[in-house]
């Protein structure tokens, strides 16, 4: 998984037609071990058909105040460079979100913990 940060961030979703973003920060250790599993689990699914990457919220406030970030962890979704979902908390589903993107259904912008 990639390391994103502000001046990446952007080639980084034009150059992936399909991409996953972890925002998170070193001190939310819960969340962050639960979202990198979920994470891991969803990308061996799709292997080189989504791009995976992670954000530090803590160093790259900029960019998660643009996206904008409202609680970590956030996982945001992105299909052609548009953010077409981002959803907070470490019990979401991310393969599951995954799927449904890649199938093009819509995923709200929510508390994924509902999914």
């Amino acid at each position: 998984m990639q390391v994103l940060n502000a001046t990446d961030f952007e080639s980084f979703i034009a150059d992936n037609s399909k991409a996953v973003i972890h925002f998170d920060a070193a001190w939310n250790v819960d969340g962050l071990i639960a979202i990198q599993h979920k994470m891991e689990e969803a990308e061996s699914l799709v292997v080189g058909s989504v791009a995976f990457a992670y954000v530090d919220c803590d160093k790259n406030p900029e960019l998660a105040k643009a996206i904008p970030i409202l609680n970590v962890p956030t996982v945001a979704y992105y299909s052609h460079a548009k953010l077409v979902a981002a959803l907070i908390g470490a019990q979401q589903n991310v393969r599951l979100h995954l799927e449904r993107l890649l199938q093009g259904e819509p995923v709200a912008y929510k508390d994924g913990a509902d999914f």
